[in-house]
């Protein structure tokens, strides 16, 4: 499980965000645009999905590993409110 839960708060996020500046690498956009579209990328949408099908589908665990998405994406709403004013400028 805590391989897991390293997966969706940690490895995931980096992943994503890593992935949009590289997939617009040529786009003419500056760097420093690019890791901001990275760091605001879509993450949480995918992980509530995720979330959704577990419990539907009564895995076990399914309600800790429901409460890990909620907590993450909760925690990327708080961050991303926090840092995007001064990101932005």
């Amino acid at each position: 499980m805590g391989i897991r839960i390293r997966h969706f708060d940690i490895e995931m996020p980096v992943r994503v965000g890593a992935t949009i500046p590289l997939a617009s690498a040529g786009s003419g956009e500056s760097i420093a645009n690019r890791l901001f579209m990275g760091w605001f990328g879509p993450r949480g949408l995918a992980s509530i999905v995720f979330a959704i099908i577990v419990l539907d589908n009564n895995l076990p665990g399914a309600e800790f590993i429901a409460l890990v998405v909620a907590g993450t994406v909760f925690m990327s709403l708080i961050l991303h409110g926090v840092t995007a004013n001064p990101l932005a400028n």
